[in-house]
């Protein structure tokens, strides 16, 4: 019973204090809300949240060399990934298919690889390689080498000696198996650092000297062609070298700028012929006209211009022409006719 009523008296003493305070926060003034405060973005803010964008100014074709009118840089509210901001990574580049006016320019519109390596005038040609042949695969892009052509003499498409003539030279290598100028081997340093690293991630430790020379016998083993940079006018010479008879490159110093003179030999007959009176006295074929006549395997085995003594085709048509027989003039027969004692003799 005592404790009913104790109890009873805690609960009232807190209803009176809970009273208290009910009164005590109903007297206090209410607090008028701040209207929440608008950021009015400045025009620097503005700025920022623009990208600038390379795109055609206009309707661009298909292997068209850009010039400063056939682009523009224009400012976009989201970036464009992987596109250019500025026009100095596109100017003088040439396109690899159409683009419509404001379309944005990415790298593979754009294009790329070796034909860029490439002089005015030179093709990228692939020859087959062999390790004895080729400097003992210590070719590298980059490098520049003599092409040397050997025949054994039995080929059965011209009767020559056996011979070994230099047939390019200074001839700069583009490519080298799989590795080329513009990805190019990785180095002696870089090579040690990568066996490091996979050494310590798989933990064993790396063997040294051996090792390494293992590795380089193994990206290079791999290598079976190279590309070079060829003069239009040696594509032919070089095209039926490497058909009927044996490559060698020759590496050469960089600093070695030496080149035999062309105009103290002989110039090879052409397979076509050019149109009579087309070419003047003393001029000839040059350029794409020369590697559109062609080269015959023979004369360049033997070097000498023995198939050039057949007549041209203009003069071999004209020989073949029947020629009209030569009238002759008609027989003539006389007569003599007697009237009296004279004679008169006529002709007819």
């Amino acid at each position: 019973m005592n404790l009913t009523k104790i109890f009873a008296g805690l609960l009232l003493v807190l209803a009176v204090g809970l009273a208290i305070g009910a009164w005590m926060l109903g007297r206090q003034p209410a607090r008028v809300a701040a209207p929440p405060q608008t950021t009015v973005p400045s025009a620097q803010t503005q700025s920022a949240e623009q990208h600038s964008v390379v795109v055609a100014a206009k309707p661009i074709a298909a292997g068209q060399r850009l010039a400063a009118e056939d682009i523009k840089v224009v400012q976009l509210p989201a970036a464009v990934a992987h596109s250019f901001a500025a026009t100095d990574g596109v100017l003088g580049r040439t396109t690899v298919m159409a683009l419509p006016a404001d379309a944005p320019l990415f790298d593979q519109h754009l294009l790329n690889g070796l034909a860029l390596q490439l002089e005015n005038g030179q093709r990228a040609l692939s020859v087959v390689v062999k390790e004895p042949m080729a400097a003992g695969h210590h070719v590298r892009p980059g490098d520049f080498v003599d092409v040397f052509f050997t025949l054994d003499g039995k080929n059965d498409q011209a009767a020559v000696d056996t011979q070994t003539r230099l047939l390019l030279s200074r001839s700069r290598v583009l490519a080298y198996g799989a590795a080329s100028v513009e990805n190019p081997p990785p180095s002696e340093a870089q090579r040690k650092a990568q066996q490091e690293q996979e050494a310590r991630e798989t933990g064993i430790a790396a063997r040294r000297g051996s090792g390494s020379r293992e590795s380089q016998n193994a990206r290079v083993d791999s290598a079976n062609t190279a590309v070079l940079a060829v003069p239009l006018a040696d594509v032919e010479r070089l095209t039926l070298a490497e058909k009927y008879g044996q490559l060698t490159l020759a590496l050469r110093h960089p600093d070695d700028i030496s080149v035999p003179d062309p105009s103290l030999f002989a110039a090879l007959p052409t397979v076509l012929q050019p149109v009579a009176g087309r070419l003047g006295k003393g001029e000839a074929l040059q350029g794409a006209d020369r590697s559109f006549a062609g080269l015959r395997f023979k004369d360049l085995a033997t070097g000498t211009q023995a198939s050039n003594t057949r007549r041209p085709t203009a003069q071999l048509q004209a020989a073949a022409t029947v020629r009209p027989p030569i009238a002759q003039p008609p027989r003539q027969q006389a007569v003599e006719l007697y009237q009296g004692s004279n004679a008169l003799a006529v002709s007819y």
